[in-house]
């Protein structure tokens, strides 16, 4: 006879109490992979992260109707920030280096303010002086970008980036990627003990010996009476 698997809660509940009884399992499991981590990371260069920050605007002079204009503009072709035409306008104008264009894409993020008439424009980099550069050289690019796009000086820089903060902190990012593969361990080795003992042939209730239509039944033990009931 196959007896039909029926997950209930009592198979969830009796699967979370192996758990628990195993955690110590758990805990071997996260050591191990907090271990690989250490090992995987124990070469690595820690490197802080800086980034600067300048910021872009448009101008909202003359008459309503070119205001209204140029704010559209500035806010349709604002994702040109992260464009290939204007990162390789970037790194021509910071001129003799060896960033690529690619890169410089890469270091790029930006917010518009919600009226649409500021940007701040961010550079992140391993290095504060090339995060100023850059971001100096894609602000400047972008300008120039919008200047020959709509023949006009509505976008301008509102200020230029003099120097970098720190953002984040190599020796930080190094730990919480070690205990993120601690945290997985754990997991990883909870799920497996769960799921085995859930989808295991163990018998918990009788829900679960129900007769299927491919059962075939040989027999019926009949119900003999006790002698001391006659």
């Amino acid at each position: 006879m196959k007896y039909t698997k029926v997950v209930g809660f009592e198979d969830i509940k009796v699967s979370l109490i192996m758990v628990w009884k195993n955690i110590s399992k758990c805990f071997y499991a996260a050591l191990a992979f907090f271990a690989i981590g250490i090992i995987l990371t124990l070469n690595q260069g820690i490197d802080n992260t800086y980034t600067a920050t300048t910021n872009l605007y448009c101008t909202i002079s003359g008459d309503m109707t070119e205001a209204s204009n140029n704010v559209q503009i500035f806010s349709a072709y604002a994702s040109l920030i992260k464009s290939n035409r204007v990162a390789e306008r970037a790194v021509s104008i910071m001129g003799n280096t060896n960033i690529s264009a690619r890169y410089v894409q890469s270091m790029i993020t930006y917010t518009p303010s919600a009226n649409g008439i500021n940007l701040e424009l961010r550079a992140t980099s391993t290095n504060s002086k090339e995060a100023v550069e850059v971001v100096n050289a894609v602000a400047s690019a972008f300008v120039e970008e919008m200047r020959m796009m709509t023949n006009s000086d509505a976008v301008r820089v509102l200020n230029v980036a003099a120097d970098a903060y720190m953002s984040g902190n190599g020796v930080t990012s190094l730990w919480k990627r070690r205990i993120v593969l601690f945290v997985l361990g754990f997991a990883f080795m909870a799920v497996f003990i769960f799921t085995k003992e859930l989808f295991s042939d163990k018998l918990r209730s009788i829900d679960q010996c129900l007769l299927t239509d491919d059962d075939i039944i040989l027999g019926i033990i009949p119900e003999i009476e006790e002698p001391n009931e006659k």
